[in-house]
Formats: C-alpha cells, sequence, structure tokens
C-alpha cells in the first residue's frame, strides 16, 4: 500500500463492507438527498413553517447523539443513559423554541453530510482493482492543470 493510499485510509478508512457500484449510488443519492434537505430547511426552500424545520433538524441531531449513547457498550443501561437522554430532549426543546441556529451549526450539519458523502465514495474506490496511488496523483495533477491549486499545494 503506498502513502497516499495510506493517508486516504486514516481519514476514510476502509469498513466491513462491500458495496457494489448499485449500492453506493442508491447511498450517494440518499446522502445527497440529506445535505439537500439541510440547504432547503436552513433557507426555507421547503415552504415548512420555521418552528417545524428547528424540530425535524434537532430531532436529527439528538438521534445522532442518542444512537452513540447507545452504541457505547459502558453506557448503555441504567439511569445515567435515560437522564443523559432527557437532557438532550430539554435541549433540543429548548433550542426548537428559541428558534435558531447559527451558522457554525448550519455548517456542522452541511459538513457532516459531506463526510458521508466523502466515506461512500471512498468505501466503494477501496473495492476497485485500481492503482489508487497513480489514480491520486493523476486527480491532484489534473487539479493544478486547471489551476484550481498550485503545483507547491
Amino acid at each position: 500500500m503506498t502513502d497516499l493510499v495510506e493517508q486516504l485510509e486514516t481519514v476514510f478508512p476502509r469498513l466491513a463492507l462491500s458495496p457494489t457500484i448499485e449500492s453506493t449510488m442508491i447511498k450517494l443519492v440518499e446522502e445527497a438527498g440529506e445535505l439537500a434537505e439541510i440547504c432547503g430547511k436552513v433557507r426555507r426552500l421547503n415552504g415548512e413553517e420555521r418552528q417545524t424545520v428547528m424540530g425535524k433538524l434537532r430531532a436529527r441531531e439528538v438521534a445522532r447523539k442518542v444512537e452513540a449513547l447507545l452504541q457505547s457498550p459502558q453506557r448503555v443501561g441504567g439511569d445515567g443513559t435515560a437522564a443523559e437522554v432527557a437532557a438532550l430532549l430539554a435541549t433540543a426543546q429548548k433550542q426548537i423554541a428559541e428558534d435558531q441556529l447559527t451558522a457554525k451549526e448550519i455548517d456542522t450539519l452541511i459538513a457532516r453530510e459531506l463526510l458521508d458523502v466523502m466515506q461512500t465514495c471512498a468505501t466503494f474506490m477501496y473495492q476497485l482493482d485500481v492503482d489508487l496511488d497513480s489514480l491520486i496523483a493523476e486527480h491532484r495533477e489534473k487539479l493544478i492543470q486547471r489551476g484550481y491549486i498550485s503545483s507547491g499545494s
């Protein structure tokens, strides 16, 4: 394995999956839909009431945090987990009532979805029988030739 691929795997690890082109395309469409949903909701392009939008976005955050709690073996069970979930819900309800999402929170929501897209792409790319190191170097050279990055970057 080469340095470039090793660097890629540091950020986007090989998952215990064997995706097909079809499953990858479905996953990419799903992730793109989630990204579009966030962008549309935040900009109120979907016609939903602001309170509804805030509820859905905050619910997504709570669900992500609860899932992390439940997947943590040392945390499952007992009153601690229930108290943490209750605290998450109380915080979300307060944030919904405040009807605010900071620019940083919006950027974080978008960045999470972009990371999911990138992981999906990397996971499928690892399945291909190609010289990834050469392709990554070729891709970088293309970006330099098009003026998107300088050759020293």
